[in-house]
Formats: structure tokens, sequence, C-alpha cells
């Protein structure tokens, strides 16, 4: 029997409800505090602030004026030798404006620096016991760093970018630091999401777990809002149970496998037909034999990127390791794709292929022929297809069923008789 409570909460019409303002029809969410009314020493301070504040504006003001003054005196001037150029070469003022505005449309990427570089190297003699404070002065007091030459620069710079590849493809040496950076990193994800559903009202789901049996990481779930109605209205199944499934299966048969020989020309096969049917927009599969006839001419598809010195053919006739480990990097990290040809390298490579038939190269690969070639052959299940789909005529058979007993001639009955 459920306990009921006798001060129930009284229910709210939605229709009388205060819907006066943003705050109101949000009563669960923070609100933040207005001003308190001013006392007379701040107000007589806000007074002062503000012709303090108007002087500066008006200074500020003309200081703007004398600068657009002088902007508007040097674009007269440029304006003028524009006008001198075109004349003097004998184009149009508009391209030669055209030549002198080019406009910077990237931006420059985040890349190691010269003092990251110094104190990490710092950091590495000093056996990382120092603070970021200390490793500065150090760096500053060590002769040895001042007045580096350019290849030395490129050297430190090199170095730390290496340390960083390094740390990014490491592992954590025991199941529990592994599990504090897993809690720590899911804590900042789901922040992240958290914020940006209340900006821009995403629906999130995420589920995690441990990819193996002694890993210490607790499998768990996110959601933002209510999107786990979805599991449970659509396909009937609790975020638990989903989340209980996903550790079974990846901890007895998930992405925990040792990078054998089979399990790289599984991937490595998967990821190029998965990419060639995305970039023709159909399922499709690829003809290694003849592939430059059946893709590329055919199709006008072909493969940038694949790995140098490793022979293009199917990943399953590639029998080598650390072959299959460079293919697969490749096409994980996007340096080896599929792309579209343009109309004119298709052009250009079929003008290739015939040159090379008028010279009786052979281009595709040709096909087995079979031992048994010429000799006609029967075809399993069409012995009497022909005879399956004649038309019967409408109406009676003309022709009387034939029986298949035997019927008894007169010499044969004499005989009986006699017997």
């Amino acid at each position: 029997m459920i306990a009921q409570h006798s001060s129930a909460a009284p229910r709210v019409d939605l229709a009388e409800a205060n819907n006066s303002s943003w705050a109101a029809r949000n009563p669960d969410r923070p609100v933040l505090a207005s001003r308190e009314p001013l006392t007379t020493a701040q107000k007589a301070c806000a007074k002062a602030q503000r012709a303090s504040r108007k002087i500066t504006s008006q200074q500020r003001k003309e200081a703007e004026d004398m600068l657009n003054s002088a902007i508007q005196q040097m674009l007269a001037k440029e304006a003028q030798k524009v006008n001198n150029i075109a004349l003097e070469h004998g184009v149009t003022v508009e391209k030669v404006k055209k030549l002198m505005g080019g406009i910077k449309n990237y931006k420059s990427s985040h890349s190691a620096q010269l003092e990251n570089a110094l104190m990490h190297a710092k950091a590495e003699q000093v056996n990382k016991g120092e603070f970021l404070c200390d490793l500065r002065m150090l760096v500053k007091e060590d002769t040895a760093m001042q007045n580096l030459t350019e290849g030395e620069k490129q050297q430190y710079i090199d170095n730390l970018i290496e340390h960083r590849a390094m740390q990014n493809m490491s592992v954590h040496a025991t199941n529990a630091s592994a599990a504090r950076d897993v809690q720590s990193t899911l804590d900042n994800v789901f922040k992240m999401l958290d914020s940006l559903a209340v900006q821009t009202r995403i629906y999130a789901c995420v589920f995690a777990s441990r990819g193996h049996v002694y890993d210490t990481a607790q499998a768990t779930w996110f959601r933002t809002d209510n999107v786990m109605d979805f599991w449970e209205d659509v396909l009937q199944m609790e975020a638990d149970e989903i989340t209980r499934k996903l550790e079974q299966w990846a901890c007895m048969a998930g992405l925990d496998k040792c990078e054998t020989v089979q399990n790289m020309q599984r991937v490595c096969t998967r990821l190029l037909n998965s990419g060639l049917s995305t970039c023709f927009r159909r399922d499709i599969r690829i003809n290694y034999a003849s592939f430059n006839t059946a893709i590329k001419e055919k199709l006008g598809i072909d493969l940038r990127g694949w790995p140098e010195g490793i022979p293009f053919q199917s990943p399953t006739s590639l029998n080598d390791l650390n072959s299959l480990l460079k293919v697969r990097c490749a096409l994980k990290d996007g340096s080896c794709h599929w792309f579209r040809m343009s109309p004119r390298q298709r052009e250009e490579y079929n003008a290739l292929l015939d040159a090379r038939r008028k010279k009786g190269e052979v281009v595709t690969k040709p096909r087995k022929k079979r031992s048994d070639a010429g000799i006609p052959r029967k075809r399993k299940g069409k012995e009497n297809l022909h005879r399956r789909k004649r038309a019967r005529a409408p109406g009676p058979s003309m022709q009387a069923p034939k029986s298949a007993e035997f019927v008894c001639t007169s010499e044969e009955e004499s005989s009986e008789d006699e017997a």
C-alpha cells in the first residue's frame, strides 16, 4: 500500500499562472538580483563619474575626428596614385584595386611555441619537479637557451611536438589512474553538454563503458532534458539496460582486440568499402583486379594517399602486419581517401588508357578461361524451363490423356483361358 501525503501541493492552472516575464515563466531557474537604490553619497559620486566620462567622450570624439580626417586625406592620395598607375599601365582602376585589396581569409593554427618548448626542455633536465614560474626563471637564467639559432629553435619545437604526440598515444600505467582520467574527462564532457543544451536547446545522450573486465571504470550514461524518453518510447529499452548490454558487449566482443593480421585485414577492408560507398553514394565493392577500368574509368573515382612502398591490392592479400597498420592509420586520419575525379582528370585518364590500348597493352586483367569452354553445359534446374512456361490453350484438351497402365491383348487373354 502506497502512503499518501495529506498536504498535497495545490494544482496551478497554467492559464492563471504569472506569465508576465521570462523569470515568472521559469520559476525553477535562478534570477539575477536587481540593483539597490543609490544613497546620497553614491549619487554624488555617480554624478562626478558621469561628468568625467562626458569629458573623456568628448576628447575621444575629437581624437577620432582627427584620425578620420587623416585617413580621408591618405585615401584621397591613394586614389590619385591608383588612377596614375591605371593610366600608366593601361588597365582599369577596378583591377588595380582588386590586386591591392587582398584579404587573408584564414587564421593561423595553434602550434607549438618556442617558449613552451624551452620550458619543456628545462622540465626534462630538472626531472619535472619544478613549478611553472620556477621553470620560466630557470630558462631565463640558462645561458645555453639564449641567442639560439633557427635550427636550434626548430629542434626544441620538434621535441615538444614529439612529446605531445607521444602523450596522446600513451596509456595509463594502472587501472586506478585510468579510472580517474575517465571520470574527470566525462565530468567535463557532461558539463559542456549541459551548457550546450541550455544555450542551443539540443538533445544529447552519452553511454560510456569500460573496455575490459579488469578495468575499474564504471559504466554510466548521461542525458540532456528528457532525451531518454526516446529510448523507452521508441525502442522500449531503459538507459540502465542499454548501459548493461554495452558493458557486456565491450568486455566480451568489443573493440578491445589484438592487432593481428586477420583483424587488421578486416578493419582495412571495411574502411575502404565504406569510404567508396560514401563517395559514390551507393553500396559498392572494390574490384581490385580491374580497378583502373571498373572504378576509375567507369565511375570516375580514385584513391589518393595510398601509403608508399605498399602495393595497391586487397587488404586480405596483405600478410604483413606493419603494412596493414600503415594502411589503417592512413585511412583513419584521412590522408588516404576516395575522391571524385574532375571532368578534365577523367578525360586525361581515358586518353591515357586509349593510348595504352592502341599500343597493345593489357589494361584490364583478363578473366581466367574455363577448362570446359566451348562445350555446351546443362544449367541446373532449367531442364524443363520451356515446358513449364508454355501457355496452355483455353478450353478442354482435344487429346485424351495417356494411361500409365498396361492393356492386355487378345492373344494374352486366350493364353490365360487355356491355362
